[in-house]
């Protein structure tokens, strides 16, 4: 199995990427959870804290709790929805919405390498690329058990 030790190498970094705060220029740090549920909630244009969860493949109380400390620190709001009064729903401040559109720019200057790599890959490979991820999606839930 000397393959899974790149993969091994590969997941610590991710972990320890995981557990960094960054400024995506608004003047507050953010974990990547907390700017991912951001960058969520603004590519759906809205959502209910459910939707929100199945969005990001975590729990509902996960969500929920990222969700509790955005609108602490004021990048997310919770409105009643007006076609249904017993439902909330999240929107993000104009604050929110900078960190969101940062978050994008950074990643579209800082992954340009890895996305030029995989735009060069041929179908067949770029198939097994997704076939591979889908695995290692379902081997991580069995984690989670």
């Amino acid at each position: 199995m000397p393959r899974m030790r790149g993969l091994g190498k590969v997941l610590a970094k991710f972990n320890m990427v995981e557990r960094n705060a960054f400024d995506f220029g608004i003047g507050i740090k953010l974990y990547p959870s907390e700017i991912h549920t951001l960058s969520a909630v603004d590519q759906l244009g809205g959502c209910g804290v459910t939707e929100l969860a199945r969005e990001s493949g975590v729990t509902k109380g996960a969500a929920s709790q990222l969700v509790s400390k955005l609108v602490k620190k004021g990048l997310i709001v919770k409105e009643t929805d007006p076609d249904n009064g017993s439902k909330v729903v999240l929107r993000l401040t104009d604050l929110g919405r900078e960190a969101s559109a940062n978050h994008y720019k950074f990643h579209l200057d800082h992954d340009r390498a890895f996305i030029d790599y995989l735009r060069a890959m041929p179908e067949e490979e770029l198939r097994m690329f997704d076939e591979i991820c889908s695995k290692m999606d379902e081997w991580m839930d069995n984690y989670q058990k």
